[in-house]
Formats: C-alpha cells, structure tokens, sequence
C-alpha cells in the first residue's frame, strides 16, 4: 500500500531470501516499475524465482548477486545512479546497517523512503512486540526526540487533565506513522471523525501544507476547546474547521447539501466505534479513489483475540463485538486494499480502490 500511495517506480531492496518481500514489491509497482534486488545467495533467490515468474513479475526485477555494500557502491560510484530511487527495502546483514544507511541516503531521492526491517529483533518471549519494555524503547528512541513540541506539551496536558480518560488520545508513535503517510501522499483536504484533545488532529495539520484544509467533527466540543490552545501555538489554526455534532449527520451534509463526494484525500476516525461500520459507507462515497481511510482502535485492547471468558474491562467489553464485525466487514471489502498495523490500539488502514 506503501508503494501505491507514494507511487513508487523505481526501488531496491538489500536482502532477497526466497523474495517474499520482493514479489510484493514488484506486484505493487506500476508496469515500467522497476526492482533492483541484492543479495550474496543466490540460492534462496532461484527458490522463489518461479513464484515471481508465474505473477509475471520477473522482467521488474534485475538480481544482483552481490553483497550489499559493494553493489551500493556500484551504483553510486559507477552507474551514477544518486538520488534515482524512489523507495529502498533493508533485511540484510544488521552489522551492517549503518553503513548501507549512508549509501542509501545518496541512493534514495529527496522525498523517498528507505525502510528497515527487524529494526525490534527479538528472540526473547518476555519481550513481545507490543511489550511494554519494546513500547517504551520505541517512543524514547524514535518517537519522542522527533516530537513536534505543541504535540509534546498537548500530550502531557492531556494526561494532567483528563487522568485515565487521556487513553482516548492516539498513541504518538501512531501520530508519526499518520504523519509520514499523509506527507507522502501529498494529502491536503482530510476529515477527521472524533477529535477529544486534539493530538491527531494537530499531527495532521502539522503534515499538511498551508493551503490546506481539515474538516474536525466531534460531538463533545470541551476536548477541543482544551488543545485549542496548542494548535494556535502551532500556527495551524487557520487550516482547522471544527464542526460541533455527530459525525453521522455531518458526513450526510456533506455528501447530499455540499456534493463533496471524492473530495477528501484522506479521512482518520477515532470514534464511536459502534458506528464504525456505518461512517465506513458514507467514507468511502466522500475519500477519492486512491485515497485513505485510517480508523483506530481496531485491536480494541486486545481483545479482538480474547475469548467472551476472558477478564476486560466492562467498556471494553460493551464495544468488542462492533469492532469484530467491522474488522470482518474490512477483511472482505473488495472496494479496499487494507492493511491493519498493530501500532497504538490498532490502526487499519484502507486504500479506496473503486
């Protein structure tokens, strides 16, 4: 989805195996797409050479049997190929990653992205992915110290204020994900369906260039009105316009009064969840073709995987069986392409196709 949304075309991949990575990549690129794919075995490569062929997505492909750092070099020093790629994937040699970190910042166009995987390797049981020690390492690393500082003082806030309702705000390794997505789709009119303090909604004006325009629809106005503040420190004000009602009635004016269908490039809802489903509907009529729909929460605690006799919370309880049926109705949506991430509470994130 990443490759679609960022209309990637040309891109390279460190680390190869048997190409599961690789195939999705090159079924993801356009026709003229191209992949160049590097890796030292070649072995495992010819294994999943026959799946590649038989998508009919071997002529993207150019394998190079070498090890990273040399054919990187290659490419820059004698194919003169910086700032050509659009998009680089890395599952090589971790030892290494520092210095192919280097040769990519060159390869890699301004605007491109390079993507790491294993970046949380683990072989350790007690240190799940969504553990609280990974947590907490992801945030103090990679998420706090590039923290926009109204976005800090607003989450901090919130906490102080609102105690243990302060769970409604999105967690902010999730705010930097929306963040990178709607700079890379060049997003410029979004609508947002449940706003409380307003960490997410700030996020997005904060990604989105000046002239551009964020329909807010919240219910309960005190929530905004407490981050108000932080987003007028943040000079963001003017692209914001906050409607106090239900989001259902807000979405059907703009469908029937305002004729705003396949306008909104990209839509985030973080609200009633019992109503998911239906705001799914009227989203999917307002978000263009290509565009976004992102809605939280849809790991609901967990307990999504739980069983009806495991111990929750009784709100947590009450709405776990809307978020099942709305995950099942994504899961078989064939107007999407989803992709559910298990960052925050659950973020699923849908591509409108038709």
């Amino acid at each position: 989805m990443l490759l679609k949304l960022m209309q990637a075309k040309k891109t390279l991949e460190l680390g190869v195996f048997t190409g599961y990575s690789l195939l999705t990549t090159a079924l993801a690129l356009p026709a003229d797409g191209e992949v160049m794919a590097v890796d030292p075995n070649k072995e495992t490569y010819e294994v999943g050479l026959p799946f590649i062929q038989k998508a009919g997505m071997d002529k993207k492909i150019k394998f190079i049997n070498l090890e990273g750092s040399s054919a990187l070099d290659d490419l820059i020093n004698k194919e003169k190929q910086e700032g050509e790629f659009d998009f680089a994937f890395v599952d090589a040699d971790k030892e290494n990653y520092k210095n192919y970190h280097e040769q990519l910042m060159k390869l890699v166009k301004v605007g491109g992205v390079i993507a790491y995987d294993n970046a949380l390797r683990t072989h350790c049981a007690a240190l799940t992915l969504n553990g609280d020690v990974l947590k907490e390492y992801i945030l103090e690393t990679a998420v706090y110290p590039r923290e926009h500082p109204q976005l800090k003082q607003l989450r901090e806030a919130t906490v102080e204020e609102f105690k243990e309702m302060s769970i409604m705000t999105i967690a902010a390794d999730e705010g930097q994900l929306l963040s990178l997505l709607l700079k890379l789709m060049n997003a410029k009119k979004t609508i947002e369906l449940g706003v409380f303090t307003g960490y997410s909604l700030l996020t997005t004006a904060l990604a989105l260039p000046a002239d551009s325009e964020i329909i807010a629809i919240d219910i309960e106005k005190k929530g905004y009105e407490f981050g108000l503040p932080f987003i007028q420190e943040a000079g963001v004000e003017k692209k914001i316009k906050f409607i106090h009602s239900d989001a259902s009635s807000v979405l059907d004016d703009l469908l029937n009064k305002e004729k705003q269908e396949g306008l909104f490039d990209f839509a985030f809802v973080d609200a009633d969840k019992d109503n998911y489903k239906n705001y799914h509907e009227k989203l999917m009529k307002l978000v263009k073709v290509g565009g976004v729909i992102a809605y939280d929460n849809t790991l609901w605690f967990g307990s999504v995987a739980q069983s009806e006799e495991d111990q929750m919370p009784d709100f947590v309880r009450v709405h776990k069986a809307a978020v099942l049926e709305f995950n099942d109705l994504i899961a078989s949506d064939p107007r999407i392409e989803a992709s559910q991430v298990s960052i925050g509470d659950g973020l699923t994130l849908c591509r409108r196709l038709t």
